[in-house]
């Protein structure tokens, strides 16, 4: 039960660490994204349009400054630039999941063999008393048990965290490669001033 109890507890401490990151990188409004799109569908946006941005810290903002700075490039090289920016955004928007993810599968295990242990531990007990002790024996087999419970119940709590901070990962992705695809869309209709 300790290692399944130390387990929890690291979950725990990554899940609340992961549900603040995100809430952290999502803090930009609905309206600061479209008021960011605007910009850079009216070929607006400057570098000190991406300073004065309070979410600099975010994926689609940071994205912003690099168009913002990269937008003279020619297009193949400003698509790589924005690239490069996306692609270092994915350790950050990952970081730890695999941990949830081997706890996910190790919990079951740890309580499987609590159980295992713990049957063995019963059935030296019947091997000492023999039948006339039922209640030590069931006792045992009950208490055993309990740590496959634990285990199942720990997996079960991490897997939802886990799956919604992949899908958290996923939205991000698809809303770096929308938002990159509008800068390189504008880039492609840019005009230049003779």
């Amino acid at each position: 039960m300790i290692p399944l109890l130390i387990s929890a507890l690291v979950a725990l401490t990554l899940i609340f660490e992961r549900l603040y990151y995100f809430k952290k990188v999502y803090a930009v409004s609905k309206t600061e994204l479209t008021k960011l799109e605007s910009l850079v569908r009216e070929q607006k946006f400057t570098l000190d349009h991406a300073r004065s941005n309070p979410a600099t810290e975010t994926p689609i903002a940071s994205l912003f400054a690099v168009g913002a700075t990269s937008f003279h490039f020619p297009p193949d090289e400003l698509e790589k630039t924005l690239a490069r920016r996306a692609q270092l955004w994915m350790s950050p928007l990952e970081k730890r999941l695999e941990v949830l993810d081997t706890i996910i599968t190790a919990a079951p295990l740890m309580g499987l063999l609590g159980t295992i242990t713990g049957m063995m531990a019963s059935f030296k007990v019947l091997s000492t008393a023999g039948v006339n002790e039922p209640n030590a024996i069931t006792g045992g087999v009950a208490e055993a048990l309990i740590a496959t419970a634990t285990g199942l119940v720990i997996a079960l709590f991490c897997l939802l965290f886990y799956n919604y901070f992949n899908s958290k990962v996923r939205e991000t992705v698809d809303a770096m490669e929308s938002f990159a695809n509008l800068i390189l869309e504008q880039k492609s209709g840019h005009k230049p001033k003779p």
